[in-house]
């Protein structure tokens, strides 16, 4: 509410008054506008990334996860519920079908009722380290080339993407640079200084992607 103008004949008290509500009011200016300056201008998400061995699809239907994996719900069944290690929440018959994630943890709050759950060992294994973007997950699509997928999170023209030089890098000139593929997709590419794709050189090698607003 607009604090009225000052009026003639008012006491000393009224005018203390008003003075005080004054400067209350050009403070509350001030903290909003320096809020509003310091608001974050990108969503991002940052990760460590180690990757070892080739296609190797893996299903299980029980069990415990291991936190960093990326996991696919190729068929779900009412009842189980993985909320509490990343994943979607307990719901009915395929409600979660094709539904992917990060494991957070190692047990679901329910994994009794047998749905089918599957990962890659070949796909980067993530230590996430920050995550304002949303759901993001690795697949492992051939040799040295992996992708980092979302659910149209990213943004053209507003996404950036930085990976660092994968093991051994520096001294053997191998390669790791990281690609825009639309808005659900990054690609990650290994290379050897040949131009070969190549798998087992991603250890804890940090990558980072900006969505701005």
């Amino acid at each position: 509410m607009a604090i009225p103008s000052r009026q003639i004949g008012w006491g000393t008290e009224d005018n203390l008054l008003w003075q005080i509500s004054k400067q209350l009011e050009q403070l509350t200016n001030v903290t909003y506008n320096a809020c509003a300056n310091n608001a974050p201008t990108y969503k991002v998400f940052t990760a460590l990334l180690t990757q070892s061995g080739g296609n190797n699809l893996t299903d299980q239907t029980s069990g415990t996860f291991t936190i960093g994996v990326s996991y696919n719900i190729d068929v779900y069944l009412a009842g189980d519920d993985f909320s509490n290690i990343g994943g979607p929440p307990a719901s009915v018959n395929g409600a979660w079908d094709g539904a992917w994630f990060i494991a957070t943890g190692t047990t679901p709050l329910n994994y009794s009722n047998g749905s089918l759950t599957q990962w890659n060992t070949g796909a980067p294994v993530a230590t996430v380290l920050e995550n304002t973007i949303g759901n993001i997950w690795f697949t492992y699509i051939s040799f040295g080339y992996y992708t980092v997928e979302s659910n149209g999170l990213f943004i053209i023209d507003k996404s950036l993407s930085i990976i660092g030089t994968p093991v051994e890098g520096v001294q053997n000139n191998n390669f790791a640079g990281v690609n825009f593929g639309g808005d659900s997709q990054f690609s990650i590419s290994v290379v050897e200084p040949a131009g070969v794709n190549v798998d087992d050189l991603l250890y804890k090698t940090p990558i980072e992607i900006r969505v701005y607003n």
